[in-house]
């Protein structure tokens, strides 16, 4: 860790709060080496380091303004923003107008604390990376499966839920809103397989599409004669969609959410409050992450997600922590529109033209977890 750290630090010169690149060959090599970047020919490294060049120069715009958080260079800085979206926010598909029996409204008439971070409890597990796969749907629902087992019996030792499994396994026959599989999907339906079926732990199904040539998600390769489940559900549940209290109550007294975000602009996220999704444009809903609590820092109030982008991204990069992000948390609702839902996120024949979609990145917009979950 501490070559990375030094290898980064070298990345930039930071005057007067803004970073400047004053050689991009070298900004490229060095991104090259640090994310084990290589190309199939000299046309494509051309056109990724054009796509790269572009990138510092919004890097050192946007971090010579005043914004709350602050950009960098990630993995995702050899690829525009269009070609970032097709390549690896792709995974989150839901229902649409037909959505699963939601819990009812939270009764929130109690003093809720200033802070919330389920990292500290001891049920969160580590941050991955899901690749080129649109899979983000079964992260979210393996970190999910995994906490909330975990706080049914705190004497167990927290197990990393296998996500292959559930890429695999947890198909999507009625093709309402994708494939499945690295085609997409939502978290409540990987929920539904496991209090079928179960679910194993990663050192049995372990993790292979995160690379182009990786498992695709198309063929299930479990044996539930061979290899016991490691865990199962009952059931899930949904929050009344867009409401902030019952949001904020379940951070503080039940347990994290999976929930669904905006992310387009989010792919040179280094740190700070995200705030990057503006109300009055479209906010595409395209990703699903696990929301593990929320606080407030020197440039405001935020939620706290677990990403699914590998460790080398957001909050944390620089102390081994990282692969987290801080999205604006506002006092009161502020809503947006969806008008691209079929981008992603809704049924082919489903007749869903836009959704109406709350907080910041939509963070309010749809958030679940499983119910009587445990460890076998």
């Amino acid at each position: 860790m501490k070559t990375v750290v030094l290898l980064v630090c070298s990345l930039y010169l930071i005057v007067e709060g803004s970073i400047l690149f004053p050689n991009p060959d070298q900004e490229f090599t060095n991104f090259k080496i640090k994310f084990n970047k290589t190309y199939r020919s000299w046309a494509e490294e051309e056109t990724r380091f054009a796509a790269f060049k572009k990138n510092l120069d919004r890097i050192e715009k946007h971090n010579g303004e005043k914004h709350s958080w602050k950009m960098g260079i990630t993995q995702f800085a050899d690829l525009t923003r269009d070609e970032f979206v097709q390549t690896h926010l792709q995974g989150y598909k839901p229902f649409g107008t037909k959505r699963p029996t939601m819990a009812k409204k939270e009764n929130i008439n109690i003093d809720l604390p200033e802070s919330v971070d389920w990292r500290e409890k001891g049920i969160i597990t580590e941050v991955r990376d899901q690749g080129m796969c649109g899979s983000c749907w079964a992260f979210a629902a393996a970190s999910q499966i995994a906490s909330y087992a975990k706080l049914n019996d705190m004497s167990h030792p927290l197990e990393e839920i296998s996500v292959q499994h559930l890429v695999s396994c947890s198909g999507n026959p009625l093709q309402c809103g994708g494939t499945g599989g690295c085609m997409g999907s939502i978290a409540q339906l990987a929920f539904t397989y496991t209090s079928l079926f179960g679910v194993v732990k990663e050192e049995d199904y372990p993790y292979t599409s995160d690379v182009p040539w990786g498992d695709d998600g198309e063929t299930c390769k479990y044996d539930a004669t061979t290899t016991p489940a490691t865990a199962v559900v009952m059931g899930f549940e949904t929050l009344p969609h867009n409401d902030l209290d019952s949001v904020m109550y379940h951070l503080a007294n039940v347990g994290p959410l999976a929930t669904t975000v905006a992310a387009s602009d989010g792919g040179l996220y280094f740190e700070g409050v995200f705030d990057g999704c503006d109300y009055n444009e479209n906010i595409e809903v395209n990703h699903q992450v696990q929301l593990v609590g929320y606080g407030t820092a020197p440039e405001g109030d935020y939620w706290l997600i677990k990403n699914s982008w590998g460790t080398m991204f957001g909050e944390g990069w620089d102390t081994g922590t990282g692969g987290y992000i801080k999205v604006k948390r506002e006092s009161s609702v502020l809503c947006g529109t969806n008008n691209t839902p079929l981008n992603g996120n809704a049924c082919v024949d489903g007749g869903v033209t836009s959704q109406h979609v709350c907080g910041m990145c939509a963070v309010l917009f749809d958030n679940s977890y499983p119910l009587g979950t445990s460890f076998l």
